[in-house]
């Protein structure tokens, strides 16, 4: 065959192989449309896209020779190759495509809406919706006038987007281009970052999308006018029209504006910024997000029983200013602030059927299992979520509901993983590694780990220094290492209704945190466990009787900007416990006896002797001198306030939580909220009264009166 033959050929199959090129593109333009008009999984239009790449070696080789292999004449190598090449396509493509979801984009739900009524609806699976960081706003021109607006962009942003089944919002602050894309780009196509500035009345918005991989722009658009939230509205919307959301698909959820659901001042706005929902619902009292998310802190950090219902009661009065999922984790916060545990897991299992992703949703189950106590449920739940979703968030509650079962292996398999995938995380990654290695006795590795953390990261000191003591600790006393018996026990802290359990399943020390979580810390010495929060490293000293048992725990945590706060958490037993009971049911006379030999139990319990005060002080004391002594001291004394309700006194300063006051004198009283303070009333000689407060100091062990000018309060007029 000529030289003029042969490239007659392969002109020919080269015009044959351009047509199949445009053919197979206009076929997946169209295949695409078909999908997302009917909700159908996209990874058809993939699977389509690699066949079609992946034929192409016999594809070629049919061209060119196709009048001969048209008459059915194959050579040897034709036999080979086109059986190999459809072999090989097909075990890629399953191996691709063989866990995919290719059946509908949708599903259809049967969820409790507020009215408690069921209601069925269709949403996005959770597989096809769109991941989507959002990290702050930079202001172009510094202007610490207009900072917090900056500030609140993401928030905003994150609420808004959150209406949308079809994207997954997380929310994120401040943060270089390296850690924004070493945090997002193992999860992640997209992210959100972006500029802004305020000329007089004039907002500038410019949202940018990045690429997680490498944080280069996508696309990028300014945003002018001069009503803050509705520009937010509308970088919204371009930020789902460009992480491929398609109109139609925008169109499938109601799309609340920022004003209706969130609030129209901006004065309540500015201090929905600085987290001080206290002051924001005092300028817009039907502020319903601002009640919802102090409702989460009193929750979460136990601030009193009577604080988180009074915030979810409030939520509740106005959740329908909300849309229709906020609504729903207000009746959940509800049922929690009541004790309701076991519906407030039915609602929010329901509702994860919804929002499988939604973090509020899943950071409220795990609060309910550390209540609960409930370590299967807990790592099922996280195991579940690790395998649908592979986010920062959900890879670091998996590695940590595997520290609660003993698999240390499979959360370093995990590490090791990302770092192979990652290298560049490897900064993050290496620091990780020294808990579980610990915890398995690998303590060379440890070390090893603990030096590459000084290498890799010089700032890190502490992390070394925190954990060699435990190394040290377990090379010395293995035998002892893992013998928990005497840390074994619930301790309340003395400042708030937080309580600490200590307990051990199948060998490994937990502790569950009220409204929290589940961890699993490290022991250092023989009073001593240890434990790394990512931000925080937490010590758990135990502090021992005379006879050696174990009868409080001080807990000093140190942040990584090198801050330390330190609290005091004193053990309970079913003693205390039954005393207070009888106490808030207003049973006297069996609380005295119990609160009698809970003290002669623990004898160092400040707070036993002044409830038994309490109880001694009211037995001689008729309920009108009583009522009397209430009404004498109600009212306002500066941030301060004290009133009656139902027979009871109540108190309650800014930014504090409500607490009910129980007098152990004419002036004196204590609560059960918060241990460590006492309040008293000082009646002036010119018919003034002024309020103070005592605290009681842990390490000497005696109350002292608190003398600064922001504890002493005269009685307004």
């Amino acid at each position: 065959m000529t030289n003029a033959t042969n490239q007659k050929k392969w002109v020919k199959t080269l015009q044959f192989f351009a047509a199949y090129l445009v053919a197979a593109w206009t076929l997946l333009q169209f295949v695409d449309w078909v999908l997302n008009r009917y909700n159908i999984s996209p990874y058809w239009v993939d699977i389509l896209l690699w066949f079609f790449i992946g034929i192409i070696p016999s594809l070629l080789i049919y061209l060119y020779h196709h009048e001969r292999l048209n008459q059915l004449i194959f050579k040897r190598r034709e036999k080979i190759i086109f059986p190999i090449n459809i072999v090989l396509l097909i075990v890629a493509l399953y191996m691709g495509f063989g866990n995919s979801d290719l059946g509908a984009t949708t599903k259809e739900i049967s969820y409790t809406n507020a009215k408690g009524e069921l209601e069925t609806t269709t949403i996005t699976k959770e597989e096809f919706r769109v991941q989507v960081p959002i990290f702050n706003f930079e202001q172009i021109k510094q202007d610490s006038t207009n900072l917090w607006k900056s500030n609140i962009i993401n928030d905003l942003l994150f609420y808004d987007l959150q209406q949308d089944k079809n994207v997954s919002p997380a929310l994120f602050g401040t943060a270089t281009t390296v850690d924004k894309v070493n945090s997002v780009k193992p999860f992640c196509d997209y992210y959100v970052d972006g500029e802004f500035e305020q000329i007089d009345s004039l907002f500038i918005i410019t949202p940018f999308i990045r690429n997680s991989q490498n944080g280069k722009i996508i696309t990028k658009q300014t945003f002018e006018g001069t009503d803050f939230l509705n520009l937010l509205d509308d970088v919204s919307i371009f930020i789902k029209s460009n992480v491929g959301i398609i109109k139609e698909h925008q169109n499938q959820y109601i799309d609340l504006n920022l004003k209706d659901f969130v609030t129209s001042s901006m004065d309540a706005l500015r201090e929905l910024e600085k987290r001080d929902y206290e002051k924001a619902v005092e300028i817009d009292s039907t502020f319903a997000l601002a009640y919802y998310l102090n409702t989460n802190i009193a929750i979460r950090y136990s601030l009193g029983q009577f604080e988180e219902q009074r915030l979810s009661d409030k939520a509740y009065e106005y959740r329908q200013r909300l849309p229709l999922q906020k609504q729903l984790k207000i009746l959940i916060q509800r049922n929690i602030a009541y004790n309701q545990w076991e519906n407030a897991e039915e609602l929010i299992k329901l509702q994860l059927e919804i929002d499988p992703n939604d973090r509020e949703y899943q950071e409220l189950l795990y609060t309910i299992y550390a209540e609960t106590r409930d370590i299967e449920s807990h790592v099922n739940f996280a195991e579940s979520n690790y395998g649908k979703e592979k986010s920062g968030a959900n890879v670091f509650k998996e590695i940590e509901a595997l520290y609660l079962i003993g698999n240390y292996k499979k959360a370093l398999d995990i590490m090791n993983k990302y770092e192979v995938l990652y290298p560049d995380l490897r900064n993050e990654i290496v620091p990780f590694r020294i808990k579980p290695l610990i915890l398995n006795n690998n303590l060379k590795e440890a070390k090893d780990a603990i030096r590459q953390t000084l290498l890799l990261n010089p700032d890190l000191k502490l992390d070394s220094d925190y954990f060699m003591k435990a190394v040290i600790y377990r090379e010395e006393n293995f035998s002892k290492s893992k013998e928990y018996s005497s840390f074994i026990g619930s301790f309340r802290q003395q400042s708030k209704e937080q309580v600490i359990h200590f307990f051990e399943k199948n060998g490994v020390l937990i502790t569950s945190v009220s409204s929290q979580g589940l961890y699993s810390p490290i022991k250092s010495s023989d009073n001593l466990l240890i434990d790394y929060g990512g931000s925080e490293y937490r010590e758990f000293e135990f502090l021992k009787e005379t006879s050696g048992l174990f009868y409080a725990v001080k807990l000093k945590i140190t942040y990584t900007n090198n801050n330390i706060n330190t609290f005091y958490y004193w053990k309970e037993d079913e003693f205390i416990r039954t005393a207070d009971s009888l106490l808030k049911a207003n049973n006297l006379v069996e609380a005295k006896k119990a609160y009698e030999i809970a003290i002669k139990k623990h004898p160092k319990h400040f707070y036993l002797r002044d409830a038994l005060e309490h109880i001694n002080y009211v037995e001689n004391v008729d309920s009108l001198t009583l009522m009397n002594q209430f009404k004498e001291v109600t009212g306002t004394y500066g941030p301060r306030t004290f009133w009656i309700e139902d027979g009871k006194l109540f108190y309650k300063r800014d930014g504090f939580p409500k607490i009910e006051l129980l007098p152990i004198s004419s002036n004196k009283y204590i609560n059960l909220t918060k241990h460590v303070n006492q309040f008293e009333f000082e009646f002036l000689e010119n018919g003034k009264i002024v309020s103070k407060s005592w605290m009681y100091d842990s390490e000497k062990e005696i109350w002292t009166k608190m003398v600064e000018d922001g504890n002493n309060f005269l009685k307004d007029e």
